[in-house]
């Protein structure tokens, strides 16, 4: 007993702050007193012109409530701003998804929506105020690559580094692509609903076969059963330090609808989430009242308890941030890497090869910027190679020099080697910020061409993609970035 109370309390350190939790209680608790408590508390202590994100997201979620046990706050209007601003964005949201989404329906593509998508799919009153930021959906393996191309055809774009070839590759070892499209566009296609280290592919078929219907953007879909919703919004939840909090109201409906917990204690060890789940669970029963039977919170403190280097990781990563640089900072930093590390060695064989600029040498960069002062920059351009002309396999390095015409910003550049349908080889450089410059860079890349393959192309990539309405300052630091090709020197081998 006297060891269960210990974890229960180091489970609190994850919990939300004081200007989180009484909204939270206020959106989720049963007992219509109790919620109004909450709300007063809340609105006593806020500036509502200084109310973040996370703060923001819970409102709308209350909002309905509020206006019950609320009816004389002088907020209601604005309450009733915040609902409406957060609802017509879900809806563009989803609508913006909504082809789509068709697209993937036609070609018999099963989708299983989860996370906030997955809740408004369900179809449930209570969500009605819970914001839809982006379309999370999960496809099985052997239809991402047919996933990935309908989204790409229907105009959808990855948003981290590279260009859709490359992201292509990704497919079989990405937890998921980011896409966006137009102003609200945003859809993440994933190959497993979890992150490392929650990630066991084993477990992956047992969530399609207790999924239930749902329907989102009037497209028949798929949704999680309660108890894996409640895993899910675990496993991404407990990885946000708090940045926003409606995963836990998630947890609270889910629980409301009822399902097996013996499935879900089996879950959670198998993919070792004991510590995520106590520290969300604690907080749901004793704060949101929600009623866990005691035989599943015995069993997983027992298994946190038995882990305690991964319970501390967990709640160094789970609690609430602070500006603080402390020891709780270090913890939350350490362990937030320490993950990243596994889930790059994970990856380690799988991505294409990435290299590196090398140091150009100050003469030989005057030279060649002085040579080719004046010429045109482009984003893509072929690559020349002596000595292959397509009817027989080549092989070798080539050595290539180029200026990228750089923005105002420290960043990286990225640029991309590709032939035909095929992916071959990325190349980054870092630069810091000295104003608009030429920049001179050398890559050495090796090469292997298939005979009746195409001539390489060479084109510059962004570092992250946007929506449409990108600022300059984000242009300047993640779009592609022109160049000139100066030199190739290929080398056989």
């Amino acid at each position: 007993m006297m060891a269960g109370r210990f974890i229960e309390r180091i489970a609190r350190l994850a919990w939300p702050g004081t200007s989180i939790d009484p909204l939270l209680r206020a959106a989720t608790l049963e007992d219509g007193e109790a919620a109004a408590a909450a709300w007063r508390q809340f609105e006593a202590q806020a500036d509502f012109d200084k109310l973040s994100w996370g703060q923001l997201r819970l409102i709308s979620l209350a909002a309905r409530r509020i206006s019950d046990f609320a009816p004389d706050s002088p907020m209601r209007p604005r309450i009733a701003g915040i609902e409406r601003s957060i609802w017509t964005r879900s809806q563009k949201v989803v609508g913006e998804a909504r082809s789509a989404l068709r697209k993937l329906s036609d070609a018999s593509v099963p989708i299983l929506t989860i996370k906030g998508a997955g809740r408004a799919a369900g179809g449930a009153a209570s969500a009605r105020g819970r914001i839809v930021n982006d379309i999370d959906i999960l496809v099985n393996t052997e239809d991402l690559e047919t996933a990935f191309d309908i989204l790409v055809a229907d105009g959808w774009t990855p948003s981290s580094s590279g260009s859709p070839l490359y992201n292509r590759t990704r497919l079989g070892h990405a937890t998921g692509i980011n896409f966006v499209r137009g102003e609200f566009g945003n859809i993440d296609l994933h190959r497993t609903a979890f992150h490392s280290p929650f990630d066991e592919e084993t477990e992956d078929a047992g969530i399609w076969a207790r999924s239930l219907p749902g329907r989102l953007g009037g497209i028949d879909l798929r949704i999680p059963a309660p108890l894996d919703a409640i895993v899910i919004a675990i496993a991404h939840g407990t990885l946000d330090a708090h940045k926003s909090s409606d995963w836990l109201a998630d947890i609270a409906q889910a629980i409301d609808e009822g399902g097996e917990w013996e499935n879900f204690v089996k879950t959670i060890g198998k993919r070792g989430m004991a510590p995520a789940a106590l520290a969300a669970l604690c907080y749901v029963r004793d704060r949101l009242d929600r009623d866990i039977p005691a035989e599943v919170m015995a069993e997983i403190e027992s298994t946190a308890a038995a882990q305690p280097l991964r319970l501390a990781g967990t709640i160094a990563e789970a609690r609430p941030k602070s500006e603080r640089f402390d020891l709780a900072w270090l913890a939350r930093a350490a362990t937030k890497q320490r993950r990243l590390f596994r889930g790059r060695r994970k990856d380690r064989g799988k991505r294409s090869p990435l290299v590196l600029a090398s140091p150009f040498g100050s003469p030989l960069a005057s030279r060649t910027q002085a040579a080719d002062r004046g010429a045109t920059a482009h984003l893509e351009v072929r690559l020349p190679l002596p000595g292959f002309d397509g009817t027989r396999d080549w092989s070798g390095s080539v050595e290539i020099l180029l200026i990228a015409e750089t923005p105002p910003a420290s960043r990286r550049i990225e640029f991309e080697i590709n032939c035909g349908s095929r992916h071959m080889a990325r190349l980054r450089a870092v630069v810091r910020d000295r104003g608009a410059r030429d920049v001179a860079l050398r890559f050495r890349v090796p090469l292997h061409i298939a005979a009746g393959e195409p001539d390489p192309q060479l084109l510059a990539v962004p570092a992250r993609s946007f929506n449409t309405k990108a600022t300059q300052e984000e242009l300047d630091r993640y779009g592609a970035v022109p160049f000139r090709l100066t030199a190739v020197k290929a080398r056989p081998s």
